[in-house]
């Protein structure tokens, strides 16, 4: 294939390291309801173990902490504020996009290419994110006038700054497995990791298990964490990379340890969906930052039911998340395979089945109140509370868990623009001054928040659902596969 040239220079472009053949055009198939359902609610339970593992883990540091402790509680809450505000750059969640609609394209030589341009981009993100987490003390020191807990909770952050590297080995390295619907890599390693995180902290922080030990206590918790998230990337590595060779397939054509596929063009191409991604990601955070902070200025007793409340939607969003994760996966399969038809009709059926499900969700939140509020207090005033305002809060967890799902849609089409232009208008034009002004206009109470949440909430649907049904599929599957560089038959004569 002869050079092109730049229509504006006149200067000769760089040939794709990685260009296919011509391939035909692409067909459109029909989607069976039935298989769909299958496989969508197969992937679903796949990536939902891996994410109940990893809130486990989060869980299990807590309640272990928890016997060593109030203090130390403190010391781990208080850096998590900073630490995740910062966090948030380093989970470039944009490579599932490209690797499935790389593979869906037939060029998995790509998709292996995107791997390595992945851990490029994020290896410089890394050292900022890291060095933040380093000043973790200095930082809180502005704020917190607490020398002890500020120590505390600037070693915790310190500690936990040294699995950045594995952190993002093992998300990258799994989400690349995933956009190929491959797996087994996050389902059967996330789970061993939850364990070893709970058998270690049981042995080493508290001294659980052996005789007239006490354990190392605190100090011993990051510690493990850390290095149960190295654990986790080499059984990832090893078992299925050096002896499942599950990625050999991907190899780009110089080998995985080359830099020569990581051309600018590329890096740049990953910058420009990675960037709005990452801000839509910190944008959602700072939101419920700001939620959080109108429900403190409430009672103590609003504030503990707002916690509490807020796990339950994590919970919830655990596994409409799942969902969102497979219906974007099957999304970016469908489009780079060229096929419009079935990415709608994809995108269609899942978007029934989030709302099926959360509807079962939320007919349990309305009927047993307080019985899931018994999953973290035993206090009747909280109960009494919770219960007063269960509408309200099962309004909100349906319109939050419907977002989750509809942002999925676009993200998996490669528009992280759109979906971080309609995040900023739902959080900062609809949720936080709806909360702002039924608190102060309404009633100060949670019902009042969670109206707020649940109308800003409802605003982000509705500018999703009309990015979403006011797409061009024909367009945004072109765009995959030209994403996936591939050249169809006639466009190379063309050329």
């Amino acid at each position: 294939m002869a050079s092109s040239t730049d229509p504006e220079e006149g200067a000769p472009l760089e040939e794709p390291l990685l260009a296919p053949e011509p391939v035909p055009a692409p067909a459109e198939e029909q989607v069976h309801v039935s298989t769909e359902l299958a496989d969508l609610l197969g992937l679903t339970a796949a990536f939902f173990v891996s994410s109940v593992s990893w809130v486990a883990m989060k869980s299990t540091d807590t309640a272990i902490l928890g016997h060593v402790g109030t203090r130390y509680l403190d010391a781990t809450a208080l850096p998590d504020l900073y630490t995740m505000s910062t966090g948030v750059f380093v989970q470039g969640r944009v490579l599932g996009v490209f690797v499935s609609q790389a593979i869906g394209a037939d060029n998995k030589r790509l998709a292996g290419a995107w791997l390595q341009t992945s851990y490029a981009v994020l290896s410089l993100v890394l050292i900022p994110v890291a060095i933040a987490w380093l000043f973790t003390g200095p930082a809180l020191r502005l704020f917190v006038k607490n020398n002890t807990l500020v120590k505390d909770a600037a070693y915790y952050a310190t500690v936990l700054a040294l699995c950045l590297p594995a952190r993002v080995g093992f998300s990258q390295l799994t989400q690349f497995f995933s956009a190929q619907k491959i797996m087994r890599p996050s389902y059967a390693t996330a789970p061993i990791a939850m364990v070893l995180n709970l058998v270690l902290g049981l042995l080493l922080v508290l001294g659980i298990g052996i005789p007239h030990w006490k354990g190392f206590g605190f100090k011993a918790c990051p510690i493990v964490t850390t290095c149960v998230e190295y654990v986790q990337l080499a059984i990832v590595v090893i078992v299925f990379c050096v002896i499942k060779k599950l990625h050999a397939a991907c190899e780009p054509d110089n080998g995985w340890f080359s830099m020569k596929e990581i051309t600018s063009e590329r890096f740049i191409a990953y910058i420009k969906m990675y960037a709005p991604a990452a801000l839509a990601i910190a944008s959602d955070f700072w939101r419920m930052t700001a939620v959080g902070a109108v429900a403190a200025s409430l009672s103590e007793d609003d504030l503990g039911v707002f916690n509490a409340s807020y796990r339950i939607m994590w919970m919830a969003l655990t596994l409409t998340g799942s969902l969102g994760g497979a219906i974007a996966t099957k999304l970016g399969l469908r489009l780079g395979a060229g096929d419009a038809k079935g990415a709608r009709q994809g995108v269609r059926i899942g978007l029934v089945v989030s709302v099926v499900l959360l509807s079962i969700i939320v007919l349990v939140v309305i009927t047993i109140p307080r019985q899931l509020a018994k999953i973290f207090t035993n206090d009747s005033k909280l109960l009494d509370l919770f219960e007063r305002c269960r509408y309200e809060f099962a309004a909100a967890l349906f319109m939050m868990s419907c977002a989750v799902v509809c942002e999925r849609v676009p993200f998996g089409m490669g528009r992280a623009k759109a979906v971080l232009y309609a995040g900023a208008v739902g959080s900062w034009v609809g949720q936080v001054p709806a909360v702002i002004l039924c608190v102060e206009f309404w009633r100060k109470d949670l019902r009042s928040v969670y109206t707020g949440v649940a109308a800003g909430y409802a605003l982000l649907v509705v500018v999703l659902l009309g990015i979403i049904f006011t797409t061009d599929w024909r367009q945004q599957a072109a765009d995959a596969r030209a994403r996936s560089e591939v050249v169809e038959e006639g466009e190379e004569a063309a050329q």
